[in-house]
C-alpha cells in the first residue's frame, strides 16, 4: 500500500483550498502539474511566458555586454589619443615633432603610419611625417567632408604612405589648416578593422586640432 492510499483525499482537498500556496509556492510541483495537464493540443501559456522572459533576459545581457565592451574600447582610444597629444606637446621644434609623429605618436595610437601633409609647402627638408603635397590633396581625399574613416583609398595609398602603402588596409583622415596652408592628417593601419566608417571622428578631430596649434607657431617663425 502506498502513502497516497492512506490519505484522506477530501481532507487533503480542503487543506489545499485553504492554503493554495503549498502548491503555487513550489516551482517543481507547479511544473509537474502543468506537464500533467498539458496535452499536444494544449498551449501552456505560463511556460511560454517563462521562455520569452528567459530569451529577453539573454538578449538584455548580450546588449549589456556589448555596451560595456564599447565603453572599454572608447576609453582605450581616449587614453591612446591623450598619450599621443602629450608626445606632441613635448616636441621642442618641428624636426623633433616630425620624429615623434613617425615613432612615439604612431606607437601610442597603435597605427603603422602617421602623416601630416601641407599643400604647397614643405617645412622640413628631410622629414618622415610632416610633408609637403600638391594643392587640392585635401579636397581629393575628403571632398566636402572634414574627416573620413574606413578602408584605404588605393588611388592615394602610395602617395600618402610611400613603401608602406600596399600594406595599409584602413585609415583615418582629417582636414587641417595651418598657417594659411590647407592639408590633411592621415593615420593608417595594417588592420582593416582599425578604422571603420561607423566609428566616431571625435578623437582624430581632436588630434588634428592639437597638431594645428602646435605646428602653426613654427611655420610663422
Amino acid at each position: 500500500m502506498s502513502a497516497l492510499d492512506t490519505l484522506d483525499l477530501e481532507t487533503l482537498r480542503t487543506a489545499l483550498r485553504a492554503r493554495p500556496e503549498l502548491i503555487t509556492g513550489d516551482p517543481e510541483l507547479m511544473a509537474a502539474i502543468r506537464a500533467a495537464d498539458a496535452g499536444d493540443s494544449v498551449v501552456d501559456l505560463g511556460q511560454r511566458r517563462q521562455k520569452k522572459l528567459e530569451k529577453d533576459l539573454r538578449k538584455a545581457r548580450a546588449t549589456s555586454d556589448a555596451l560595456i565592451a564599447l565603453a572599454k574600447a572608447n576609453m582605450a582610444a581616449q587614453a591612446q589619443t591623450h598619450a599621443a597629444v602629450l608626445a606632441i606637446l613635448e616636441a621642442e621644434d618641428l624636426s623633433a615633432l616630425d620624429h615623434k609623429l613617425a615613432g612615439r605618436v604612431a606607437g601610442a595610437l597603435s597605427v603603422d603610419a602617421v602623416r601630416v601633409f601641407l599643400e604647397g609647402h614643405s617645412p622640413l627638408k628631410d622629414a618622415d611625417a610632416i610633408l609637403g603635397c600638391s594643392p587640392e590633396l585635401a579636397d581629393g581625399l575628403l571632398g566636402d567632408d572634414s574627416e573620413r574613416l574606413g578602408l584605404v583609398n588605393g588611388r592615394f595609398a602610395d602617395a600618402l604612405y610611400g613603401p608602406l602603402g600596399p600594406n595599409m588596409r584602413s585609415e583615418a583622415i582629417a582636414r587641417i589648416e595651418i598657417g594659411g596652408h590647407s592639408g590633411v592628417l592621415c593615420l593608417a593601419s595594417r588592420d582593416a578593422r582599425a578604422f571603420t566608417a561607423d566609428q566616431g571622428a571625435d578623437l582624430i578631430h581632436f588630434l588634428a586640432r592639437a597638431l594645428e596649434r602646435r605646428i602653426a607657431p613654427w611655420l610663422r617663425s
